[in-house]
């Protein structure tokens, strides 16, 4: 039974947001899969999916804003028995 979720930023130092792989949104998607650009202390990077799932919506963010983590970044739905 799918069950909606707020996808957190899992990194253990805040990123600079980059804007939205706005191609994963709206359909089921694979654990890894890239939904957003990032800025990390070690570069560019992606901010992936931790489990299978359906991104639905990006959080309100604007390029450049800090995202610590914890934060909410991004909402979707998985199934139970996929939630990370």
């Amino acid at each position: 039974m799918p069950i909606s979720i707020q996808l957190t930023l899992g990194a253990e130092s805040p990123v600079i947001f980059d804007g939205w792989i706005e191609e994963n949104f709206g359909r089921p998607v694979a654990r890894g899969t890239a939904f957003a650009k990032a800025m990390g202390p070690d570069g560019p990077g992606f901010v992936v999916t931790n489990g299978p799932m359906f991104v639905s919506s990006g959080a309100e963010l604007t390029i450049g804003a800090r995202v610590a983590p914890g934060e909410v970044i991004a909402y979707g739905a998985a199934n139970g028995e996929d939630i990370p």
